[in-house]
């Protein structure tokens, strides 16, 4: 992995308790028990980095214990979705410079089968769009991330100048953009760079499990298509936070 010149915004809010997520900003209309917070990664308990493991595991994205921790290392924040002490969903973020680009990174995400999974999904982002507004005012900020559905990467339609996008050949720079962000997250062995697909490999890719989220027309799912997470696919998606919109309702609903 290429070595990145980052500035990561490291705030934590809430306590520890064990498992016990504290709730923080509320989650949908009819839910007021469900909350999202976002906290330091190396701050996770190790009981509460076994409860990630074992709920990315149980929506059928399985990553060793060594892999979890390194990820840790590599995305310094964790914005958790809960109701109650019931994990609802997670992911881990970054806020860096590339190039001295400011970017906000997803890495590893899950969320749980239900009719609460899109509004978890969407807390998720959005709470990382919160922080990024404040950590990057009045900048543009590139937004991206490895997925492997439909849903994920309909929610970087809300933002510019998506790569990839049906019908639509990305030029020299979007190609190279792309190449960067399988530096970043390490995969760029395996990457192609015409296609934003990261091949398999036998072990899981860290990417935004969102197979439980109904979300995403036709041209979305033919886009993404078959992606085998499990054994290392992914596609590598990306766009552009627009300033005005960071500071406006981006990821707020």
């Amino acid at each position: 992995m290429s070595k990145c010149a980052i500035e990561a915004d490291l705030a934590t809010n809430g306590t520890n308790r064990g498992v016990d997520w504290p709730p923080l900003v509320p989650v949908g209309k009819n839910g007021a028990s469900m909350s999202v917070e976002s906290r330091d990664s190396v701050s996770l308990k190790p009981a509460e980095l076994d409860e990630l493991g074992q709920f990315v595991a149980g929506v059928g994205l399985p990553v060793d214990d060594q892999a979890l921790d390194r990820h840790v290392e590599q995305f310094p924040l964790v914005a958790i979705c809960a109701e109650d002490d019931d994990l609802h969903g997670f992911l881990f973020g970054s806020l860096e410079r590339i190039g001295g680009t400011p970017c906000i990174l997803w890495g590893l995400g899950a969320t749980k089968r239900g009719r609460s999974a899109r509004g978890t999904l969407e807390a998720l982002i959005g709470e990382l769009y919160r922080r990024a507004a404040i950590s990057f005012p009045d900048e543009d900020v590139l937004v991206a991330g490895r997925i492997a559905q439909p849903a994920p990467y309909s929610l970087l339609l809300e933002l510019a100048d998506v790569c990839p996008r049906p019908k639509y050949s990305p030029n020299g720079e979007e190609r190279a953009w792309g190449r960067r962000l399988a530096r970043r997250f390490g995969c760029d062995a395996r990457y192609d760079d015409r296609k934003f697909r990261v091949k398999a490999h036998g072990a899981s890719e860290a990417v935004l499990d969102a197979r439980y989220v109904k979300l995403g027309g036709k041209a979305a799912a033919e886009l993404v298509g078959a992606v085998r997470p499990e054994k290392g696919e992914a596609v590598i998606a990306y766009g552009w936070a627009m300033a005005e919109a960071l500071a406006g309702n981006l990821g707020r609903r």
